[in-house]
């Protein structure tokens, strides 16, 4: 059951977390995001050449991974902090004690990263 909370949680926060997130950067990036906001920025990076602008684009992912690392490491850390999740009908009172580590559970060939989000690129 905990690899299967575990997995449940990965793939919800990879889907819409992850993949929300860096898909509306690259849409801000290429000029198909409409409001104020994206619409300036998008208009800042046209200034940039184009190999600067596809290196703004790659380190999207790596950023919004970062935020993540983090996130989970301070649910982690944080005592006061337990994220239950449901399962298959039964209730996990604490995600966090269903893993060795929640960070550690994005990254290599099994982690949330590769096996869930649809943003995932090998390096």
């Amino acid at each position: 059951m905990a690899k299967e909370a575990l997995d449940k949680f990965g793939s919800i926060l990879m889907h819409k977390v992850r993949d929300a997130a860096i898909s509306d950067w690259k849409m801000i990036i290429r000029g198909k995001m409409r409001d104020q906001r994206s619409q300036e920025i998008h208009q800042t990076l046209k200034n940039f050449g184009i190999t600067e602008q596809n290196t703004i684009e790659a380190l999207v992912p790596e950023i919004v991974d970062t935020a993540l690392h983090h996130f989970l490491w301070m649910l982690e850390d944080e005592e006061d902090i337990e994220l239950a999740i449901n399962c298959s009908g039964e209730r996990i009172e604490s995600i966090k004690r269903e893993s060795d580590g929640l960070c550690g559970e994005l990254y290599s060939d099994n982690g949330w990263i590769a096996r869930f989000s649809k943003e995932y690129n090998e390096k």
